[in-house]
């Protein structure tokens, strides 16, 4: 009787330890790290299965809020889209942009960060990692980067059915709007972004820059001798008045009022821009902030329109 009691005993023990090892090698799979290249060539490794995401910028975390994906923290910012607010607001702050607050950071118990190719996000690298927390940077800089970052994104919050969804539509969308484009045959544009700090040029290498070339777009940008691979070009206006563009669209940061007014007094007092064809025939338009002053994201075509508008008129709207 002692025996058989001590062989049941000693089954139970050994299915249990076979139950719990298995438990723990499932939560081991599920939390396994996959590896992957991040926009800045970096190799990150991150969980297979993230669930305590923190996002450093706005654009990164508009497409992953689109999909369904729940955050547990995020930037400090003006710029969301109204369909996100709401379902954002309340979801603690990390800090602006500029300033992400690395102890609130930690604070929200991370297993993954999700930042832009800036300097502040990239020095937040070294101190992640050594308290085992990845940081992952997404550079959204043309529409063919919305499109990867709806399907990675996808893939970090297991929604990858609703991310195919979503792609599949701005796809739609795409080849509608695109559909009676001649590239490189369209309007002559320049498109200026300006800061407090200075006026720059925005070339191909931009995310306006790039929408407007998918839309036919001639960007004297383009053509100068000092784009290389630069996003933004110094603004010359002995080149504008040489290329003469007949459309201007404007971009200032935050949708600052005094940066906008600083340009137009300038267009105003500037005689060589009386001469250029967008003044002349009052071609000049200011973007909307919440659309182009930071990465619209899933809402890329609404930007889009509203370029083709601006470029064409109400005939190819």
């Amino acid at each position: 009787m002692k025996k058989y009691i001590l062989l049941v005993f000693v089954v139970i023990i050994a299915l249990a330890g076979y139950f719990l090892l298995a438990r723990g090698q499932h939560k081991l799979a599920a939390n396994a790290a996959v590896t992957v290249t991040d926009s800045t060539g970096a190799t990150v490794h991150i969980p297979a299965k993230p669930k305590r995401i923190v996002f450093l910028n706005a654009s990164n975390l508009e497409i992953f809020t689109s999909i369904g994906g729940k955050a547990v923290g995020r930037p400090t910012s003006n710029s969301y889209p109204d369909d996100v607010k709401e379902s954002i607001k309340d979801i603690p702050e990390v800090g602006m942009i500029h300033a992400p607050n690395l102890e609130k950071i930690m604070s929200l118990k991370p297993d993954m960060v999700v930042g832009t190719n800036v300097p502040f996000h990239v020095m937040l690298r070294k101190p992640l990692e050594m308290a085992g927390v990845p940081l992952y940077l997404n550079m959204i800089n043309s529409y063919e980067d919305v499109l990867k970052s709806i399907d990675d994104f996808g893939r970090f919050a297991g929604r990858e059915k609703e991310a195919a969804a979503k792609r599949a539509q701005i796809e739609k969308e795409y080849a509608a709007l695109t559909q009676d484009v001649q590239k490189g045959k369209g309007t002559k544009v320049l498109i200026i972004f300006g800061s407090p700090d200075s006026f720059n040029m925005s070339t191909k290498k931009s995310f306006g820059g790039d929408l407007a070339e998918r839309l036919g777009a001639v960007n004297i940008a383009d053509k100068a001798e000092n784009v290389k691979d630069s996003s933004y070009i110094p603004l010359s206006m002995e080149f504008v008045a040489k290329e003469n563009p007949d459309v201007v669209m404007l971009i200032t940061m935050g949708g600052s009022k005094e940066i906008l007014e600083k340009l137009r007094a300038n267009m105003r007092d500037n005689a060589i821009w009386h001469d250029v064809n967008a003044v002349k025939n009052n071609r000049v338009y200011q973007l909307p902030p919440s659309l182009f002053t930071v990465n619209p994201g899933t809402h890329t075509i609404d930007a889009m329109k509203i370029m083709k508008e601006y470029m064409y008129g109400e005939g190819k709207k």
